[in-house]
């Protein structure tokens, strides 16, 4: 079909390289970018970027969407960084999707891609065998991000049952770096300076990590919103590096710490608004979550150019630069 899209959280750096790509498609008639800081990319097709918050009513979104025929809707936005209003957090992750949601399904759209995570699976129970699509989604309660991506992630399974005559696509994407990354990544990398030469790790937990290269998540995306596919996808780089190869990989030396004192400082120094993320974050390094790909290969039709370790090196070397 002809595509009339929105794109929430449209002012990101991927969501402005998708929007460029979208806007010379000759199958996408029109953008509707959404943004609560817009940025107006130059585009070859009709398009509107406005400033919304997704916590505004649901109904503004749906008058939105309603006026201007959208059919198709991308859902990006989020609260990428940790924040200490826990309160906002939760509302512009959780309560911004199902307004999302609500007003996807108010206005009739037909076609709806949802950019979930990978920390979706994270669990202190897990074994460290590969999560697949079917897996049970819970997040780690000790940081949001983790939390709320899984929170609504089931969220958008539920909304893909009662909606068979929609067609729902949900990403879970691993963490996306490259030479553009700006986000809580590059600042755990830099902190608490740049050439700091540790990397902090639990003790006794090297876990197995996947990572998506800028490149691959900007195709998948867009091959996303065109696709007549839907369901649910995992999304990572071929392989794993091991926490003690990222380290390395970063020129930093791993420094094994016990558990309880790690937590501990973290959750201090994030109190005081001396670190930029919370001790939860550390689940993420301490606990395995590896999801297996073998959906995106087979039925979404797509196998990411880059490795886990491409992906990665070229943030490190980045970062160099």
């Amino acid at each position: 079909m002809k595509l009339r899209i929105a794109i929430t959280g449209s002012s990101g750096y991927l969501a402005q390289q998708l929007i460029t790509r979208l806007g010379a498609d000759p199958d996408v008639e029109f953008i509707l970018g959404l943004d609560i800081r817009p940025r107006r990319p130059e585009v070859a097709c009709p398009a509107l970027f406005l400033r919304y918050d997704m916590t505004a009513p649901w109904g503004e979104l749906r008058d939105y969407f309603r006026s201007r025929d959208i059919n198709a809707a991308l859902h990006l936005a989020w609260q990428f960084n940790p924040i200490h209003d826990a309160k906002r957090h939760r509302r512009v992750d959780v309560e911004g999707s199902a307004n999302f949601f609500r007003a996807a399904e108010a206005a009739g759209l037909k076609r709806i891609v949802y950019a979930g995570s990978t920390t979706a699976y994270v669990n202190a129970a897990n074994t460290g065998e590969l999560l697949r699509e079917e897996t049970p989604v819970s997040g780690t309660p000790r940081y949001l991000y983790s939390k709320h991506k899984a929170e609504v992630d089931r969220m958008a399974q539920e909304f893909m049952k009662q909606h068979p005559e929609i067609q729902v696509i949900i990403l879970r994407g691993s963490i996306v770096v490259g030479p553009h990354t700006h986000n809580i990544v590059s600042r755990m990398a830099e902190w608490p300076w740049r050439s700091f030469p540790w990397m902090f790790q639990v003790r006794g937990a090297d876990p197995a990590m996947q990572f998506l290269s800028e490149e691959d998540i900007g195709e998948i995306l867009y091959r996303a919103v065109k696709s007549d596919v839907r369901g649910i996808f995992n999304c990572a780089g071929e392989g794993v590096v091991r926490l003690t190869e990222l380290a390395r990989i970063l020129g930093k030396s791993p420094r094994p710490t016990r558990a309880w004192a790690l937590y501990a400082s973290t959750a201090l120094l994030w109190a005081l608004r001396l670190a930029p993320f919370p001790a939860g974050i550390l689940d993420l390094m301490r606990y395995p979550w590896v999801a297996d790909t073998t959906r995106l290969k087979t039925v979404f039709g797509y196998t990411p150019r880059h490795s886990s370790r491409q992906a990665l090196e070229a943030f490190a070397a980045a970062r160099k630069l």
